[in-house]
């Protein structure tokens, strides 16, 4: 399931039975927007955030993630249809239609409930950025009953939480699905409405909403020489710099907003094999879809075939969300250049027999990376959108 909600800190806390930490709340009139640590709810309860607010989204915003090949599971189990329904009306009625204003938050902020509020259920839709286009891979529902704060850890998501009342007191009209209907709870019930937070992915935290940049039409204008788009977290003396602008310049990535590259968000295996196979000039795939968990619909969809195709990867399924590792990166350049053959190259951790040594030998024979350190390569480790593409221009720049 969730890499966020369950994490080492929130297991302690549940089974200690603690109260997770509340924050003093901020002295301000900008309450709810960019810049403050608090926002009230419709019925004038007040939350505190432990890091100011960075912008807010409404639904419009982010209506056109894209969701053909998201996953979907209920407590991490795969979701029934025959059991809940339909899966595209039990997302409109448990997460869709009861979002209105949706707060992006910095990675790591505590969010404390009003005092009459705990936690009752949370929805987490986990999304990921790849060429301004935002596309959504995985949502989970898990129970979280009873908890006066949200811990957000982890990046790249949106976070539904629906509340209840901490007791049966001043809980008003509880009846209306307006903000608050039914998801697992009945109308009537102790249901005190649901708020929504977005956690942006690693290196996009600025104060930019991506959405809004990814949804706004471009004016067409006189044509004028290309030139690279000036992103704000790619520094001129980064040791990625110029892979970048080389990449974006080819057509491999276009960042992840108007003036985002992300160069330290994780790459995923989807990304990589995309990057890969537009280096090569986008050739068609000439056969047909060998994997179970890839549609048509993805934006890998071809690259996916491509790269089974090419024999980069095999079997019958892809696997597009899991993180590229540094022996998978190698591994997929030494068999797209042919399998060659190069000296050993001599790793701690890197046996003579594994399956990734010639790989290895192979791309640093080539200087397409050095390793982490004059003894080690650190093969599991994984990648980064930075050390991708720059692995990228090593080998195919010049």
């Amino acid at each position: 399931m969730s890499k966020k909600l369950l994490s080492l800190a929130l297991a302690l806390a549940i089974s200690l039975g603690l109260t997770l930490p509340a924050c003093a709340a901020e002295s301000t009139n900008n309450t709810g927007k960019a810049g403050s640590s608090t926002f009230n709810d419709t019925k004038g309860n007040t939350y505190t955030l432990s890091n100011p607010i960075l912008y807010t989204l409404t639904r419009s915003d982010i209506e056109e993630i894209e969701t053909a090949s998201m996953k979907i599971s209920i407590e991490g189990e795969p979701y029934d249809e025959e059991l809940f329904g339909s899966a595209s009306d039990y997302l409109n009625e448990s997460f869709w239609s009861r979002m209105d204003t949706v707060y992006a938050l910095p990675e790591g902020t505590v969010v404390t409930l009003p005092g009459n509020i705990t936690t009752w259920t949370v929805f987490e839709l986990d999304v990921t950025w790849e060429d301004k286009t935002c596309y959504a891979t995985e949502f989970n529902v898990i129970n979280y009953p009873g908890f006066t704060s949200v811990p957000l850890d982890g990046d790249g998501y949106i976070l539904g939480v629906e509340l209840q009342y901490a007791d049966r007191e001043g809980r008003g009209n509880t009846t209306s699905t307006n903000g608050g209907g039914a998801s697992g709870t009945e109308v009537g019930s102790n249901v005190a409405g649901m708020v929504f937070f977005y956690v942006p992915e690693t290196g996009t935290t600025s104060t930019e909403n991506p959405f809004a940049s990814a949804n706004t039409p471009t004016t067409p204008t006189t044509p004028t020489t290309p030139s690279t788009p000036k992103f704000t977290d790619i520094a001129a003396n980064a040791y990625y710099a110029d892979a970048v602008a080389w990449a974006v310049e080819k057509g491999i990535t276009a960042g992840t907003s108007d003036t985002t590259f992300s160069p330290e968000s994780t790459c995923t295996t989807a990304q990589i094999l995309t990057f890969l196979w537009r280096s090569q000039g986008q050739p068609e795939p000439t056969i047909k879809n060998p994997f179970s968990d890839v549609k048509e619909s993805d934006y890998f969809y071809k690259p996916a075939l491509w790269a089974s195709e090419k024999g980069l990867i095999s079997g019958s399924t892809f696997g597009g969300n899991t993180p590229c590792t540094r022996a998978a990166t190698v591994t997929y350049l030494w068999k797209l250049a042919g399998s060659p053959s190069a000296p050993a190259a001599s790793f701690a951790d890197i046996p003579g027999d594994s399956e990734y040594a010639p790989a290895v030998a192979y791309a640093v024979s080539e200087k397409i990376t050095a390793g982490t350190s004059e003894t080690t390569f650190s093969p599991e480790a994984t990648c980064t959108r930075g050390q991708i593409v720059t692995f990228l221009y090593r080998a195919f720049a010049n």
